[in-house]
């Protein structure tokens, strides 16, 4: 039996079209993907380098602000001291206007005294806490009120007049000084301080206190001041 024959046309360029373009395909995809990479890694330095500059300004600012609580704090602290010092000061100058009020009603008490009876008496007393438990300063001071001014003598007695423990008791300045007896012997024409200290027993409570000036040849006088009035 005759053999047929099989003609078979040959055509490379289909194979090399192919090839072609199969390796245009892949050369379109990695170009594709450096491109897209490229532009993500530009996107990516564009929004680090924004970053770093909000950085940058924030740290900025945060350094303004930090300088300008520290000038705040010492503009506050300067106000301060100046409202202390101010308030020091004014405190100090009311406390010597006082001491200049007392002083000037003090002399003003020796030259023009209230008009009544004739003979001394008592312008002041005064008991202040001496620095150390139940004791006591005193401090009187004796005027005399007369027409005609002349130098008087004689001495005072204090007597401190309260209760112990619900008891009545009665101190003699004297016998509660701290270094025996005080000399409250006065001698003077216009007018005399007589000072002195005083303990008071534990558990003594002063009520007022009695004054007894007795002048030589001319009598005694008597005055009683609540402790309340007369304590500082």
């Amino acid at each position: 039996m005759p053999k047929k024959l099989v003609v078979r046309h040959h055509q490379p360029y289909k194979a090399w079209l192919s090839a072609g373009f199969a390796v245009a395909i892949i050369i379109i995809f990695v170009l594709s993907a450096f491109f897209y990479g490229e532009s993500r890694a530009g996107y990516d330095r564009m929004a680090a380098a924004k970053l770093q500059d909000s950085i940058e300004v924030l740290t900025q600012k945060n350094s303004q602000l930090q300088e300008q609580i520290v000038v705040l704090q010492r503009e506050r602290d300067v106000d301060n001291s100046a409202r202390q010092q101010v308030q020091q000061s004014l405190e100090a100058q009311q406390t010597k206007l006082l001491n200049v009020q007392e002083e000037l009603a003090f002399y003003k008490g020796i030259v023009s005294p209230v008009t009544g009876e004739e003979g001394i008496r008592v312008q002041s007393l005064k008991f202040t806490h001496g620095g150390a438990p139940r004791l006591y300063h005193y401090h009187l001071v004796l005027i005399q009120v007369r027409t005609k001014e002349f130098k008087v003598t004689g001495n005072v007695d204090i007597k401190i007049y309260g209760d112990k423990q619900g008891k009545p008791m009665i101190l003699d300045a004297r016998s509660v000084a701290p270094k025996g007896n005080p000399s409250l012997n006065f001698a003077f024409q216009y007018f005399e301080n007589l000072e002195g200290d005083a303990i008071f027993p534990d558990g003594f409570t002063p009520g007022r206190v009695e004054v007894t000036v007795m002048e030589n040849d001319n009598g005694s006088v008597q005055q009683n001041f609540a402790w309340q009035s007369i304590s500082g």
